[in-house]
């Protein structure tokens, strides 16, 4: 059994009281230079996989695969959660839990696409990777 997940990507998240504030939230394309982002993602846990530890990893990639490097470190996250069963809830229902990640501002090579692949548990789903092209600058007039 695995979690239910969306992932958002956005100019700044947060959460508060159980739920993700968003801004600038779900673009696929960035201008050139440095940017910051954000990851969110927005988690459904199974009610039989409450009180157990979940790892979410996630990792940047460029459009050939290969991790991007930042301080000559790959760039990747590592997240790890678990949830309790709240009080009134009904038995067989999912878990809510939201997460954001601020990312710091980085610079990537434009024309080029990267993704975030994610894994949850050491599972990975496409439908979980969030992709974004870096465009070129616009030429001077």
């Amino acid at each position: 059994m695995t979690v239910h997940m969306q992932v958002v990507l956005a100019d700044y998240a947060v959460t508060h009281d159980g739920k993700v504030m968003m801004a600038g939230a779900g673009w696929s394309q960035v201008g050139s230079g440095p940017f910051a982002s954000a990851l969110a993602f927005i988690v459904k846990v199974p009610w039989d996989m409450a009180n157990q530890q979940i790892a979410i990893h996630a990792e940047l990639v460029d459009e050939d695969g290969r991790p991007v490097l930042v301080n000559q470190s790959p760039l990747s996250l590592d997240i790890g959660f678990s949830v309790g069963r709240p009080d009134g809830l009904r038995p067989g229902s999912d878990i809510d839990q939201n997460l954001a990640v601020q990312i710091p501002p980085i610079a990537l090579a434009p024309g080029r696409s990267y993704e975030w692949r994610i894994s949850v548990d050491g599972e990975h789903r496409q439908d979980w990777n969030r992709g974004f092209f870096v465009r070129a600058p616009h030429p001077s007039s």
